[in-house]
Parts: C-alpha cells; sequence; structure tokens
C-alpha cells in the first residue's frame, strides 16, 4: 500500500516581499511520479528548493515513515568539470555513503550512449551529454525522494525518450517530483501539482 511520506499544512512560501505560495497543505505518498506545472515565476523551483532545504529540518514538514533521503537536479549540474565522468560518479556515491549498483550504471550509460566517455573530464562534454550524466548522478543515489528542476533541458527527442522510460520506472519505487512545462508523451504521472495564484491545485491521475 502507498503511504504518506511527508506532508505539509498551512505552508506560506515568501521571495522577498512577494508571496508565491499562500497556506498550502500538500502531502506526498511514498513512490510515483508528481508533474510539477505552471507558468514562469509561479514558484515551481521555489517549492522544490523548499522541500530539499527545510523539510529535513522544519517543523512546517511532516515526516510520517521518519526522515528520508533527498536528491536534487537543478539548473546547476553539480559535476567537477575537470573530472571525468567516473571520477565524478565515485566521488557522489562515496558521499551518498551506500555501494553504487555498477549493474544499474552500466545499463543506463548505455542507454545515454555515454559508457565510451566515461573517462573523459566533464568539461568536454556537449550539453546534452552533461545533462545527461547529471541524470545518472541523481538516479543512481539511494535518494527515497528525487526532485528534478525541468531535467529534460538540453536532452535531444531519443535520450528525452530514454529518460521517460527511466522516470516511469523510478517511480515505482521512490518518490519523484519533476518541474515540466508540459508533460512528455509516454510520461505516466501519478499527480499533477499546477500552480498559479498563489496556489497549488492538486490532481491525482492514478
Amino acid at each position: 500500500m502507498n503511504q504518506t511520506l511527508l506532508e505539509t499544512k498551512a505552508l506560506t512560501i515568501n521571495v522577498g516581499e512577494k508571496v508565491l505560495l499562500r497556506e498550502i497543505n500538500l502531502s506526498f505518498f511514498q513512490t510515483g511520479l508528481v508533474a510539477v506545472l505552471g507558468e514562469n515565476g509561479a514558484g515551481k523551483s521555489t517549492l522544490l528548493k523548499e522541500i530539499y532545504h527545510h523539510s529535513p529540518s522544519s517543523a512546517k514538514w511532516k515526516w510520517n515513515q521518519g526522515k528520508k533521503k533527498l536528491a536534487y537536479l537543478g539548473h546547476e549540474l553539480g559535476f567537477y568539470s575537470s573530472l571525468s565522468l567516473e571520477e565524478n560518479l565515485d566521488y557522489f556515491a562515496k558521499l551518498d555513503e551506500k555501494a553504487p549498483d555498477l549493474e544499474k550504471q552500466t545499463k543506463i550509460l548505455e542507454a545515454f550512449r555515454l559508457q565510451k566517455r566515461i573517462w573523459d573530464p566533464i568539461h568536454t562534454f556537449s550539453r546534452g551529454m552533461k545533462q545527461k550524466a547529471a541524470i545518472l548522478r541523481v538516479l543512481l543515489s539511494s535518494a527515497d525522494i528525487i526532485l528534478f528542476d525541468e531535467p529534460y533541458t538540453g536532452l535531444d527527442a531519443d535520450s528525452s525518450k530514454i529518460f521517460t522510460e527511466l522516470l516511469n520506472l523510478e517511480s515505482k519505487s521512490r518518490l519523484i517530483l519533476i518541474v515540466l512545462h508540459s508533460i512528455p508523451e509516454g510520461l505516466q504521472c501519478t499527480s499533477q501539482l499546477k500552480m498559479e495564484k498563489g496556489g497549488v491545485f492538486v490532481t491525482h491521475l492514478t
């Protein structure tokens, strides 16, 4: 049974003097794929940052099954550009404090056609390759909740399709929140958060 993992009640988020979200109530299940939608400036990225930075310690957030591990991928990809992809993955695996799933790593590397570039420095990668490498890094983490902020940016059609398939698979075992301008074809969202006029409107799809 998919139980509630994280929730907040009457949460207000301000940026400077502007109120982005006012007294919203949200709850998230332990697995699923939640699309976060809305116009630019509606607070989509701010909501993800609020969850990532404040939910582990703020009394505004309640963890119903004990605090869980989060991973976040925003517009900054977070790599050491002078290091190779392999060196970066090894470094982040040590921070994760859990042995990496090498079989899973190999499958995603091959799917994204990065296996032949694994020993090349990140700074030699194209924008799309860097995005795929960053997605790989996050998917290999042991996080219970993954927060993606517009992760399709820079991906070509083939890579986008592969990423959609990966998201559909990963959402069966953990919670994924993903900021999108629109929902890509084939993406199996379990719910949508549409943000507008200081509020969040929730639609449960499954």
